[in-house]
């Protein structure tokens, strides 16, 4: 009783807080008046799917490929005017979702800077900025969605077109994706071709769902419940729009979001990725690996899909357990390999907690990374 009392609470007050209401939680001093006007609240749906306007196409990613296969540009260009993110459906090609996706992404610029939302405008500027201007012998990147609160993913290089898919799920902080997106995705692809430098890789940032914003807010599963959904919904995309045999795909969770990657292939459901690689992650949600399921992965052997690092100083370990068995814990049952740290003076260091630590060639990790990415997990020890 108590964990559904806490549970449904926890949701109100954080929805409220995403509503921009964060001033009348924190500044009424009459705790008790708070808690009726929550109570009064509607209890929030757990999302179990993308909510999309029915204009006549199928949801299966892979009804939806084969139907819009068979449309004219017209029709396509009409379907779009009655739904301005069809770019964010899965199922629909990757190079016809950047169309579309970089024409909404204009208009939702222009609406952010008529209401003088400066950050909102900063982001999408600096999405344009990193979608439009080239970067000499890289390929370009493909946005595959966006929307009105700022939820994005794109994808460096084509995933349709790709030998191997890596995708990067959003962690907990950072409001610019950009930011945190854009050198890791060519960090990743940089250590992918120095394995296997005549594969093409396509690295992805997803980040489709709500993340905590704060690492306090990250000791509460609730983001990561309602994230999972989604993320299947775009994995099971990125299969259904790719172009001849699979490609060979592995999902990173850093910090938070390998409790969002938890949550998305544990729980009894399947994520259709062939690697599960936690990165710099203090708990998925599962106390054992037997608890994820893979798609194609037969249940006995999902242990030697799944991985897992933690730099020695890495401050997230100070995190209380609050996501069960950390996925680095030999009782977890993952393949553990190590990561090294900074130099430093031995104390606790943020940096360590970096994704661009985990990433850095220096370290040890990449190189192990660069293999698990490539399809060589075999390698790994």
């Amino acid at each position: 009783m108590g964990t559904a009392i806490s549970d449904g609470l926890y949701r109100r007050t954080r929805d409220a807080v995403l509503r921009d209401d964060y001033d009348f939680i924190t500044a009424d001093e009459n705790g008790l008046r708070v808690l009726r006007e929550l109570l009064r609240q509607e209890t929030p749906a757990r999302v179990t799917a993308p909510r999309v306007p029915d204009i006549g196409l199928p949801e299966n990613p892979r009804d939806l490929r084969e139907a819009w296969d068979g449309l004219s540009r017209s029709e396509k260009e009409e379907l779009f005017q009655a739904d301005p993110y069809i770019g964010n459906r899965g199922g629909i090609p990757q190079a016809d979702r950047d169309f579309y996706n970089r024409r909404t992404l204009q208009n939702l610029w222009q609406q952010a800077r008529a209401a003088g939302d400066n950050d909102r405008t900063m982001i999408y500027h600096e999405m344009m900025r990193m979608l439009n201007v080239p970067v000499g012998g890289q390929p370009p990147f493909y946005l595959s969605h966006i929307d009105a609160k700022g939820r994005v993913a794109f994808s460096l290089d084509n995933p349709d077109l790709a030998d191997n898919n890596v995708v990067l799920l959003k962690p907990a902080g950072p409001e610019d994706p950009v930011g945190y997106a854009e050198p890791n995705l060519r960090q990743l692809r940089r250590i992918a071709l120095a394995v296997e430098p005549k594969a093409r890789t396509s690295v992805t940032f997803c980040g489709v769902y709500d993340q905590p914003k704060s690492m306090v807010q990250a000791i509460f599963p609730q983001f990561a419940q309602d994230g999972a959904a989604l993320v299947r919904n775009y994995h099971e995309g990125l299969r259904a729009s790719h172009m001849g045999a699979p490609a060979h795909t592995t999902t990173i969770g850093h910090s938070y979001a390998g409790v969002v990657g938890g949550h998305a292939a544990g729980r009894g459901a399947t994520l259709d990725s062939d690697n599960m690689l936690f990165m710099g992650n203090w708990g998925t949600g599962a106390d054992h690996v037997d608890e994820l399921s893979l798609r194609g992965v037969a249940p006995d052997r999902t242990a030697e899909n799944v991985f897992a690092t933690m730099a020695p100083r890495d401050s997230v370990q100070l995190m209380p357990s609050t996501h069960g068995t950390p996925p680095t814990d030999p009782e977890f049952g993952a393949r553990v390999f190590s990561s090294g740290s900074a130099p430093g003076d031995g104390r606790w260091s943020p940096y360590d907690h970096a994704a661009r630590n985990y990433l850095n060639s220096s370290n040890p990790s990449a190189g192990k990374i660069g293999l698990i990415i490539t399809g060589h997990g075999d390698l790994v020890s």
